[in-house]
């Protein structure tokens, strides 16, 4: 870079880094959040399973794609995000001062196009208070499920039932920082959907045990766990045809698939249930 080019991108970056300090605001004394309107609080939420949308008073919102980027990666971390962090998983193919640039003129783009998304500091971004994502709900009510010993309650199976455990994180998005995230929720979700379904069996929720084992079958064909968990809610259903059925699928997949053959723990549940 010659050094009139330097003089110009770090008179354009020091330019964007004071725009998005001018614009990226703390709360208010008020209580407002950042996503507050002049009229009254606005609410937005994030949405990543399944695919990304963002959402503010119930109406989708267009957001760029670095926008959706940079969202994902700080609603996917569990505290603020610590910005060099984020410029480096961003632009990991670019020099740090660059990415640090990318990162100052996304977060100010935006806040342009999406006023009141993310809380910045000079080290850290975080989404602003009252923003919901739907990965952390889902997470949160995953870990109760399986904590749970027993039959759930209610509240807990009308929440279950309520609740999209049945999207992967961001499947369409190929990204390497992401990858982590996604096996680590995935496993999550088919665990949670396995217990679920024999959760639902022992309170009587017999069809939605079928249909959360379903979900994890169509989820992991190859999981084994999975279709035995499916035969047991067919069984405990009265439908031992069902099962049968579902058993002479398992075995078709795993010979065509893997040439081999099913655990006989499995088929022996058909033999004795």
């Amino acid at each position: 870079m010659t050094g009139l080019a330097e003089r110009v991108f770090s008179t354009a970056t020091q330019e964007t880094a004071e725009q998005e300090a001018r614009i990226i605001r703390l709360p208010t004394a008020a209580g407002q959040d950042l996503a507050a309107e002049p009229t009254g609080r606005a609410t937005a939420r994030v949405n990543m399973l399944g695919g990304f949308q963002l959402l503010v008073n119930g109406e989708l919102v267009q957001v760029s794609l670095t926008g959706q980027r940079l969202l994902a990666v700080v609603a996917c971390r569990p505290g603020p995000a610590v910005r060099s962090q984020v410029a480096h998983v961003l632009w990991p193919d670019t020099t740090s001062v660059r990415a640090h640039a990318n990162l100052r003129t996304a977060v100010y783009r935006l806040e342009r196009s999406c006023p009141g998304m993310l809380e910045a500091t000079s080290s850290y971004l975080r989404l602003a208070p009252g923003i919901t994502v739907d990965l952390d709900q889902t997470r949160e009510l995953a870990t109760r499920i399986l904590a749970t010993a027993g039959p759930l309650d209610p509240e807990l199976v009308k929440d279950a039932l309520e609740a999209n455990l049945y999207d992967d994180l961001l499947p369409e998005w190929d990204e390497d920082w992401l990858c982590e995230h996604q096996s680590r929720y995935r496993q999550l979700r088919l665990s949670c959907l396995e217990t679920l379904s024999q959760r639902l069996a022992e309170s009587g929720h017999h069809g939605a045990a079928v249909h959360a084992a379903l979900a994890a079958v169509h989820a992991d064909s190859l999981r084994d766990s999975a279709h035995e968990t499916l035969i047991r809610a067919c069984l405990t259903q009265g439908n031992r045809h069902e099962a049968q059925t579902y058993f002479a699928s398992y075995q078709r997949i795993f010979r065509t698939e893997l040439g081999v053959e099913p655990a006989a723990t499995i088929g022996q549940l058909l033999r004795t249930g």
